[in-house]
């Protein structure tokens, strides 16, 4: 999960994703209000101009049933859903309601009558023909009987009864109103339906942008991942490799110009670096051997036990020092420029170390020695390069050790395809703060850094680039008070 958190690609998926479905759900929740304004836009059109002659009066009763069977024959036609009528005074009194009132509305929530009802001059029974409207509301007809035949609602509300909503016409007369209801469940339900569908569709639209967007950012960070190449196989071998360019964008062709431009700019300035660091290691030999013997030679010379004498083999201690560091030197610029050569031949590890420790148990004598090695392992190595590496274990694992019960030990084991060899001695161990540090060139921890240990801070950085010329690896397994242990891996063939 964090990868994905981290992952550039992702962020832009995820992304798209909340955008578009944040915009599809406000889509689909305008689109809900506006259809449904709509439908109900198209009731009020019928509602706002109904095509009735005129109403009954309050009184006539009569006239009202049949009036109720004729509206609901007219608005079977006009309206989609159950049609309600009501006549009602100025209190909310009640003169005629149609049958099936919806449950849980009152008639007093509507807009009451003003005024008082006049009396009828003799019973009517209103007879005549209602006529389906035209466009806009109106009945077919022209001119002035159109509009004779025409009721004007004063009023369009909306009430809820438990049934759903009701939207109302409400028609102003004398001291009462006349109130023609449509039920809207039908619309509700046509609108239901729309959005089911929508619903139902979103996730399939949601899934193709996240398909389109997996794609765009795939195509968006392909040079990023040309330059991430790159800088993965980059080395001071292949300082000299470029990103081709394609068809990027602008802003991607100008990062691969100033990546492919820093990359040139290293080169330069790393081929300086390593040609000085050479060419200085190479001059200073000649003359720092042509020192050394005139100094042996005046060393000779010199009277016995004589302050001479002693000036002279500290001149040539520091010379013999000097000559050391530049050889180092000189291997590790050859290495940074790829120029160290790799000579693969069989070699006899086992015996190989066993020999080798022989050598230190002869010089040091006070330090106890403990070997696991088989002299039967194998393996085809750089002989050369890997004497030095172990010398240079040996070396280090004799003069950081205890004081008063020094101890090496040596250890290998064999495997199919690799071999790996353990140094470990006693002693403080490596502080903390210097364990990362410990590879980098002219680098001794402080209890080190004086003349009665002898070192130039050179040998694990000359040995981790032996052993990574070969295809292997040297490193700090563990460091703590009583034991240091280092670990050298090597490919059985090179």
């Amino acid at each position: 999960m964090i990868k994905f958190r981290q992952s550039f690609r992702f962020r832009i998926i995820a992304l798209t994703i909340v955008v578009s479905g944040t915009v599809l759900l406000a889509f689909s929740a305008v689109s809900r209000y506006t259809f449904h304004r709509i439908l109900v836009g198209a009731v009020d059109q019928n509602l706002s101009a109904l095509p009735f002659p005129d109403f009954p009066h309050p009184y006539h009763a009569q006239s009202w049933e049949w009036f109720a069977n004729a509206t609901s024959r007219v608005s079977s036609r006009m309206f989609q859903g159950g049609v309600h009528i009501v006549a009602y005074g100025a209190d909310g009194k009640e003169y005629f309601k149609s049958e099936y009132w919806p449950e849980g509305l009152s008639v007093k929530s509507l807009p009451l009558a003003k005024g008082e009802i006049a009396m009828p001059e003799m019973p009517e029974v209103i007879t005549g023909e209602f006529r389906k409207p035209g466009p806009g509301g109106n009945p077919r007809g022209r001119g002035r009987e159109r509009r004779e035949q025409m009721q004007i609602a004063s009023f369009l509300v909306s009430r809820m009864s438990e049934e759903g909503e009701v939207r109302f016409g409400v028609f102003e007369h004398g001291g009462y109103n006349v109130a023609l209801g449509v039920e809207l469940r039908g619309i509700s339900q046509e609108v239901s339906h729309v959005m089911n569908a929508f619903r139902t569709s979103l996730p399939v639209a949601i899934a193709v942008l996240a398909i389109g967007a997996w794609l765009i950012a795939s195509r968006a960070i392909k040079p990023i991942r040309k330059l991430t190449a790159t800088a993965e196989s980059m080395s001071a071998a292949k300082l000299g490799e470029r990103i081709v360019q394609g068809n990027e964008d602008k802003e991607f062709s100008e990062l691969i110009n100033v990546f492919n431009g820093m990359l040139e700019r290293l080169e330069r300035s790393f081929l300086q670096a390593t040609r000085f660091s050479a060419d200085a290691a190479h001059e200073l030999k000649t003359p720092l051997t042509i020192l050394q013997g005139h100094l042996e030679s005046a060393l000779q010379e010199a009277p016995d036990d004589s302050d001479q004498q002693r000036k002279l083999a500290m001149l040539l201690g520091e010379t013999q020092r000097l000559r050391g560091i530049t050889r180092r030197l000189l291997l590790l610029a050859q290495a940074d420029a790829g120029q160290l050569k790799v000579r693969g031949e069989s070699t006899k590890i086992g015996e190989l170390i066993h020999e080798l420790v022989e050598d230190f148990e002869m010089q040091s004598s006070d330090c106890e020695f403990r070997m696991a090695v088989d002299e039967s392992v194998t393996a085809v190595v750089d002989r050369s390069l890997v004497t030095q590496i172990v010398q240079n274990l040996l070396s280090n694992a004799v003069k950081y050790n205890a004081e008063d019960e020094p101890w090496v030990e040596v250890s290998c084991e064999d495997s199919a395809e690799t071999l790996s060899v353990e140094v470990s001695n006693g002693g403080p161990g490596i502080p903390e703060e210097y364990q990362e540090r410990l590879f980098g060139r002219f680098m001794r921890v402080d209890s080190a850094r004086n003349r009665s240990v002898d070192g130039f801070g050179l040998g694990l950085n000359l040995s981790r680039e032996f052993a990574r010329v070969q295809g292997g690896e040297l490193e700090l397994v563990e460091s703590a008070p009583g034991k240091t242990r280092f670990r050298l891996t090597l490919p059985k063939a090179v």
